[in-house]
Formats: structure tokens, sequence, C-alpha cells
């Protein structure tokens, strides 16, 4: 009966460990797309508000595409040999 018992628990831990490596994989999916929209448009509202056109929309994108490029290899770090 201890053997029934145990089999439920890894199955629970297996199903947990694959909801936890989904979250994470959302998480990286919608953060890297996520932060450069938000330098764009961040970016398109200052070049509108100071009238500097198309300057502060593109330096506002290309920094955040190397946050975002940065944030990525900070999870790649974090999670080293999880798909093995």
């Amino acid at each position: 009966m201890e053997q029934k018992g145990s089999g439920l628990d890894d199955e629970a831990r297996k199903e947990q460990s694959l909801l936890l490596k989904l979250g994470r994989y959302a998480a990286i999916g919608l953060e890297f797309p996520s932060a450069i929209v938000g330098g764009i448009l961040l970016g398109y509202l200052l070049d509108l508000y100071f009238d500097t056109s198309p300057w502060l929309a593109i330096s506002l994108t290309t920094t955040a595409f190397v946050g975002a490029c940065i944030r990525l290899a900070q999870w790649v770090r974090r999670f080293p040999g999880e798909g093995q």
C-alpha cells in the first residue's frame, strides 16, 4: 500500500515540475517581447511629447532590446541543463 502512495507522490511531483517549467518558459516568452514593445511605446510617446521623432523611439527600443537580451541570458544561466 505504501508503494501506491509513493507512486502518486511521484506523479504529483512530475506534474508540478512540468507546470513549473511551463511557467518559467511562459515568463521568458512574455518578458522578452513585452520589454521591447514597452520600449517602442514609451519612445513613441516621448517623441510625441518632446517632438524629437524618431530619436527617442529608436534609442529606447534599442535599450529595451539590449535589456531583454541581458535578461534572457540571466534566465538561461539560472536554469542550466534543464532541457536534458
